[in-house]
């Protein structure tokens, strides 16, 4: 993943520490951290105790764990983005590897 502008992390921050609070008050396993290109995301992990790395996209205003559709939902409602990613975890992740954030990630520089 390329570098991201470090004015963003602030914001980035907050949003992620919003919704690992609101995901630890529905019992969801969540650690705060910054990926290997130093990005900060929250690690969620499922049922099945297994890790999806979950990001803030400033650009588009989600938070996404994927590339699919029913792997992204939007920053401005916390409490709404907590239920549908419990709801995820509750059903169990996606089989397989994550998917390749970079594109993602990467796209509108965010």
């Amino acid at each position: 993943m390329g570098k991201f502008d470090e004015r963003e992390r602030p914001v980035m921050d907050r949003h992620l520490l919003g919704l690992r609070d609101r995901l630890v008050w529905r019992g969801v396993e969540v650690h705060h951290l910054s990926d290997q290109d130093d990005r900060p995301c929250l690690e969620v992990f499922d049922i099945h105790l297994r890790p999806r790395r979950v990001y803030a996209h400033l650009a588009f205003l989600w938070f996404f764990w994927g590339s699919r559709n029913d792997e992204r939902t939007s920053c401005h409602d916390l409490d709404g983005a907590a239920e549908v990613i419990a709801a995820a975890t509750q059903a169990g992740w996606h089989e397989g590897e994550q998917t390749d954030l970079h594109k993602i990630l990467d796209a509108y520089q965010s």
